[in-house]
């Protein structure tokens, strides 16, 4: 830096270092500013715009007038503005390229800035009001003026909760501009301002990278084909110039939230330069927070900071160090589970950047529940012999009898919300299933000796189904697909409505035996559904529905039972649409979902008794309009999909984009729930097929990406024998061919083997024509992959999937969607102009008559239809 600017990239050039390195001091040269933590555009005094700055006051810059200069920033001037045109008082901020700086590399940046803050909308993103050229023709843009301070120096004197609260604004902004396609890539306190209100504010996107190919084209070639970044806040793939994505900032946001913790950075706290600070993203590792001792951190005082240092000790430590990998893989796969971790041990929930190991689950739900569990403890110890003692105690005569069974009524209570409330807790959390399964497992271990005896006690053996239908349950959601997992769902559902049918008599009274009755028929009937049995499924469904409308007249007076009930009848309408939609008894779906919905929006719209079902909830419980929220999406979504078989895309899609937000604000609400990832996870997936269907590539992208990213969260948090860890197989065709239409090639033939590789290592799956469809769909699409990259193989691939996808034509429920992959397939076969090309055109056009034989075919399958008769 002691030379002139002139003969600093000749000096580069010449230096005997690697061409790696070159790149990276060419880069810090471009993108220059004296301190390395660089410079915001708003930071620099009037004093060095000159007379410049100063000519501009008063001037008109469409409907607003400069008041005064406020900074001047390497390539721009920053004016406060006044509106002027009388239509309304307004305050803004104006930005004009300097004089002398218009080069083609600065206008480019500059545009781009203007265009990434035109097509982002969010409270916590700078806002912009108009654009245009100023009267002597140099670009200009009228943004919201935002009047703040930098977040450190925001942050600075806030409890460690409030300055979580800023860095989450911060993340949801960052967040929406990905869903958007876009990466800041230069986040740093300068550019995230916080007002007096205490409202982030998150500013200039002068050198954000567009992931739109559309609009990617020349991105990373701004200021002399060299990529500017700031190198304190920089990720290791921007120090070494490889391609930026997503992940990028999802590392800058991890040493913003470093430093806005501990005050300091998280290595390089000894660098000078921008070189030094550069080098130590690459060679240093980032030092444990916790680990920091006191002269190395922003506490006032020594004691001050022993308090934070435990504060960050555990959770925050872990969180902020995968934030913080230098591997991108092993990152967070996207900025809502960074912010999802962050939330979740906010609320004291577990996060998914530590192992889920039984014990730390079991001391995250004690620290949210501890006088229930401290209460319940002793009962968990003893469960086994107290059951057994209060039960041989009920039977003992004269008068000791009226103590033994109220000491087993207690006992029964005690187990149930052990199992039910307090185990239900857990469920949901990362690893939660099996810990609960566990203690389903050896709560009914401890209830079988009482259960099985020569006089038995009805609300035990009550109990002890209400268990078995839980267990099912558990076992049912679990899709992997096992043969061996399959059995035992279904042996522990069969026991379940055996148990309950003899029971039913004495126990229909019972709401909540009900309840669990009809959720043991459901877990067979969707067995049965899957395995192609519906007319078996029916009936299940059919008799669970008769229970439920049995069992009401006895909770009318019972405003949860009432509810409890209406919901489970909903539910189970809900799920017998489902089996008539798998049987292609397509309208019969559609009416029984018309009759569920209201169900869900008349509960959501009843608040007291929300606040009633709350109120008797155990702590940790999920809230009900959460749970009301997440069966209205699977609602919406259930004929999302009946939709889209009859090829109304555009109905589908209404639903789809209505289910959404109802799986993004459940997800805020509760993000240690897997269950509310996993259904972002469908609904998003759900959504990017409808979206490739009717052509917006770049939308099904964002959408297919989120379900890519949420799925690889999951899977990482549950572990290998999780079921997504075997999604891939499910979503790798989708995501495949949204990045393909997206231009991104390359990436979409990693996908989509990846897929094909989950679905080889998938442990022993019962065939079925639905996994066969989903194979073979898989096959074609890597075959034309393979065909876009020149690749050997593409034809073999190709024919095989046409061959896995013949003997579907037949099946009455898949035929059609069978017939249109065949022709899909079929297409791109011919466009390797194999010699049997005109049979396969022929045949080809015949699927897709036949598949119009059953539903007109959809604009895109027309489509492809004039094709191949050209």
């Amino acid at each position: 830096m002691a030379l002139p600017a002139a003969e600093r990239a000749a000096h580069v050039d010449g230096l005997a270092v690697s061409a790696a390195l070159k790149a990276e001091l060419h880069s810090l040269l471009a993108h220059h500013v004296d301190d390395t933590d660089g410079e915001p555009l708003l930071s620099r005094p009037i004093a060095e715009s000159v007379a410049a700055s100063l000519s501009r006051d008063g001037e008109r810059f469409g409907a607003w007038a400069v008041v005064r200069s406020i900074g001047s920033g390497g390539m721009g001037e920053v004016y406060e503005a006044r509106r002027a045109d009388g239509s309304f008082e307004g305050r803004a901020a104006i930005k004009v390229i300097k004089r002398g700086m218009d080069s083609d590399a600065v206008l480019q940046r500059f545009a781009q800035e203007r265009q990434a803050l035109a097509r982002l909308h969010h409270p916590h993103i700078a806002q912009l009001f108009d654009a245009g050229l100023s009267a002597d023709g140099l670009p200009y843009f009228v943004m919201e003026f935002i009047d703040g301070l930098p977040i450190d120096e925001a942050a600075r004197t806030r409890r460690i909760e409030e300055r979580l609260a800023l860095f989450l604004q911060l993340a949801d902004a960052v967040a929406h501009a990905h869903r958007n396609l876009l990466v800041h890539r230069d986040l740093k306190p300068g550019n995230v301002l916080v007002t007096h209100e205490g409202q982030v504010k998150l500013l200039d996107f002068g050198i954000a990278k567009a992931l739109d190919p559309a609009e990617a084209q020349g991105n990373d070639s701004t200021l002399g084909a060299v990529r500017p970044f700031t190198p304190n806040y920089a990720s290791p793939e921007q120090v070494r110039a490889e391609p930026v994505g997503t992940a990028t900032d999802v590392y800058s946001l991890g040493v913003l939230l470093y430093q806005l913790l501990t005050g300091q950075r998280p290595y390089g706290r000894s660098a000078r330069t921008p070189a030094e600070a550069a080098r130590a993203v690459l060679d240093e590792a980032p030092t444990r927070p916790s680990q920091l001792s006191s002269p190395d951190a922003a506490a006032p005082d020594a004691q001050a900071w022993l308090i934070t240092r435990q504060r960050l000790k555990g959770d925050l430590d872990n969180i902020l160090l995968k934030a913080l990998e230098k591997d991108v893989d092993r990152r967070y796969a996207s900025v809502d589970q960074f912010a999802a971790d962050l939330r979740a041990t906010l609320a004291g929930y577990p996060v998914s950047a530590r192992a889920p190991s039984r014990g730390y689950l079991l001391a995250k739900f004690v620290g949210r529940n501890r006088l229930p569990v401290s209460l319940g403890l002793g009962v968990v110890l003893a469960l086994a012999g107290g059951l057994a003692a209060a039960s041989w105690q009920a039977h003992v005569a004269g008068q000791a009898r009226a103590a033994a069974e109220l000491r087993l009524t207690a006992v029964k209570g005690i187990t149930a919300d052990l199992v039910f409330r307090f185990g239900d807790a857990i469920t949901y959390l990362p690893g939660g299933s099996k810990a609960q399964d566990a203690l389903l497992a050896q709560t009914l271990t401890a209830l079988d000796p009482l259960v099985q005896g020569e006089q038995p006690d009805g609300d035990l053996q009550a109990l002890s189904a209400a268990i078995l239908a839980r267990r099912a349950e558990l076992l049912g959601n679990d899709t992997t697909g096992t043969a061996e997992l399959g059995a035992q769902t279904d042996a522990m559902a069969q026991r379940a409505i055996d148990l309950g049918e003899r029971l039913w008599a004495s126990q229909h009274h019972d709401w909540r035996f009900v309840q669990w009755h009809s959720r043991a028929l459901q877990v067979q009937a969707v067995r049965l559904r899957n395995a192609g049995q519906s007319e078996r499924a029916v009936a299940n469904t059919r008799l669970a529905i008769l229970r439920l409308e049995q069992a009401r007249p006895f909770a009318r007076d019972d405003v949860l039972g009432r509810a409890a009930l209406g919901v489970e009848l909903a539910n189970t309408t809900l799920s017998l649409g489902q089996t008539f939609s798998a049987a292609g008894r397509l309208d019969e779906a559609l009416a029984l979902y018309a009759k569920a919905e209201p169900v869900y929006r008349e509960l959501l719209a009843d608040k007291a008794m929300q606040a009633e079902s709350d109120r008797r909830a155990a702590p940790g419980d999920m809230k009900t309009e959460v749970y009301l929220r997440h069966q209205l999406g699977v609602a919406l979504a259930s004929r999302a999909k009946t939709l889209l078989r009859l090829d109304r895309l555009d109905d589908a899609l209404a639903q789809l984009q209505a289910a959404m937000p109802l799986r993004r604000a459940n997800v805020e609400a509760e993000p240690a729930n897997i269950a509310w990832h996993d259904g972002l996870l469908q609904e998003a997936n759900n959504l990017s097929l409808v979206q490739l269907r009717r052509g917006e590539w770049a939308a099904a992208l964002e959408a297919s990406t989120l379900a890519w990213t949420e799925n690889e969260h999951l899977a990482r948090q549950e572990g290998p024998k999780s079921k997504w860890a075997q999604m891939p197989r499910t979503l790798a065709a989708q995501h495949g061919l949204a990045l393909w239409r997206n231009g991104q090639p390359v990436q979409a033939l990693a996908v989509v083997e990846q897929g094909l590789a989950a679905h080889k290592a998938a442990p022993g799956t019962a065939p079925s024509p639905a996994a066969d469809l989903r194979w073979s769909t898989l096959q074609a699409v890597h075959g034309a992959l393979l065909a876009e990259l020149h690749k050997p193989g593409a034809q073999a691939q190709l024919r095989e999937a046409l061959a896995r996808l013949q003997p579907l034509f037949d099946d009455p429920n898949l035929g059609r969607p069978a017939r249109l992959a065949w022709a899909e397939a079929a297409a791109w076969l011919l466009a390797l102009k194999p010699a049997d090309g005109e049979a396969l055109r022929q045949q080809a056009l015949g699927a897709l008559a036949a598949a119009a034989s059953v539903t007109p075919l959809a604009a895109d399958h027309a489509a492809l239809k004039g094709r191949l008769e050209t």
